[in-house]
């Protein structure tokens, strides 16, 4: 039986309960309360949005993505485990650049997402339309990643721990493979792919490819500010330097050493009136 993509890209990528902290870690920062009003855009599986409307009776969430295909996976998969709950999850298959209302107090574009837009004019009306989207005061959160290994062609492979599915599923441990097919100096342009390698020793090659431009922070900041948005920060994750690896804690920071690689939230401040 072929694995489903979906099961192992949760399993392999995502870190929604992370997510979630720091964004509301970052809500508190700037407004000394959470929020309750959530939208995830280019949602995919809405795993994100679905644990966000579990995590409390008062919140609600809007999942939006262009492929129908992957939100069916959704009504069929998360939102009849979601019981209850999935009735404050609302999902919308449109172009995120011309989603209108309701207005939300946090707008997430996560994993990268955003870098479709290859034209600095598409990615500021997105962030244009974003800044309409939220209320006076309202969060968005977009991250990236850069580094001396992100402008090469390079494999890298880890090893999965087994888990249980969104259907109460057993998946057993696999190898989550990250290909840069190729990078562009002159204007960016990204190729990557996502391929799992499974304990029967099968390989699903190609389960995610990804034709992006490699958007850098400051062309990100500029683009939000040209948006609208009032201010912008920068949450940098650390290195721990005795056992080389990410400290798994994102930091507020204005000047940070280029490494091999790094990743960073991108956080857009929207005006408060």
């Amino acid at each position: 039986m072929r694995p489903d993509r979906h099961v192992l890209y949760e399993a392999a990528v995502q870190g929604v309960e992370y997510d979630l902290d720091f964004l509301e870690r970052v809500h508190r920062r700037h407004h000394d309360r959470t929020f309750r009003l959530l939208r995830e855009d280019f949602c995919g599986t809405a795993q994100l949005a679905g644990a966000w409307v579990i995590r409390r009776r008062e919140n609600r969430a809007w999942g939006v993505d262009i492929d129908r295909t992957t939100l069916d996976w959704v009504r069929a998969h998360r939102l009849p485990r979601l019981r209850r709950a999935g009735e404050r999850l609302t999902l919308l298959e449109r172009d995120v650049r011309t989603v209108g209302g309701p207005k939300v107090e946090v707008v997430v574009a996560l994993n990268f997402s955003y870098w479709v837009f290859k034209q600095r004019a598409d990615l500021v009306a997105y962030f244009r339309s974003v800044r309409r989207s939220l209320r006076p005061g309202g969060i968005f959160c977009a991250n990236t990643f850069g580094g001396t290994g992100a402008l090469r062609k390079m494999v890298e492979t880890t090893r999965i721990p087994g888990s249980t599915s969104i259907d109460g599923d057993w998946v057993p441990p696999f190898t989550y493979i990250w290909e840069h097919r190729s990078f562009n100096p002159i204007d960016h342009d990204i190729q990557c792919a996502i391929h799992f390698k499974l304990k029967d020793g099968r390989t699903l090659r190609n389960a995610f490819r990804y034709d992006w431009r490699m958007w850098t922070l400051p062309e990100i900041r500029e683009a939000m500010i040209e948006a609208g948005f009032a201010a912008t920060e920068s949450y940098i994750e650390g290195w721990n330097a005795a056992r080389d690896e990410p400290d798994d804690t994102y930091r507020l920071k204005t000047r940070f050493e280029n490494q091999e690689g790094w990743l960073a939230y991108v956080v857009g401040l929207a005006p408060k009136r």
